[in-house]
């Protein structure tokens, strides 16, 4: 039964390290941003899940299976979260989704990028720096 675990085990581990290095390319190589945070929010998840069981069946019952358990609720939790929060500031500044028609989804303007104020620029040469 042991050698069993440790073939499941490392099946899970290898799955969760390709799974990872999928979602590296998948973020390179996608053409806009909603595309690579899907590949790169989806797959990190999964990544995560399977490298967090596989490590879960070797340390078997006990208590570091357990902060396994809540590390994996905690980052599922976060990047789910993270990749909203992401998607939502996109839209928000005029990102559209690639086939997608911006009146469709709410965007009636396209927002500019507005540089930071020049004497805010640099810290040092800011307000707090002329007194």
């Amino acid at each position: 039964m042991s050698q069993a675990i440790d073939v499941l085990s490392w099946i899970l581990l290898v799955t969760g390290g390709v799974a990872s290095v999928v979602a590296g390319i998948g973020a390179l190589r996608m053409p806009d941003l909603f595309s690579r945070m899907h590949a790169a929010s989806i797959l990190d998840t999964f990544a995560a899940a399977a490298v967090l069981s596989g490590l879960l069946l070797q340390a078997g019952l006990s208590i570091v299976a357990f902060k396994l358990f809540l590390v994996f609720v905690f980052l599922a939790f976060t990047t789910s979260t993270a990749a909203h929060a992401l998607a939502k500031s996109a839209l928000t500044y005029g990102q559209v989704p690639e086939g997608v028609d911006p009146k469709s989804i709410g965007a009636t303007e396209e927002r500019e990028y507005v540089e930071p104020a020049s004497e805010l620029a640099d810290p040092r040469e800011g307000p707090a720096a002329k007194v």
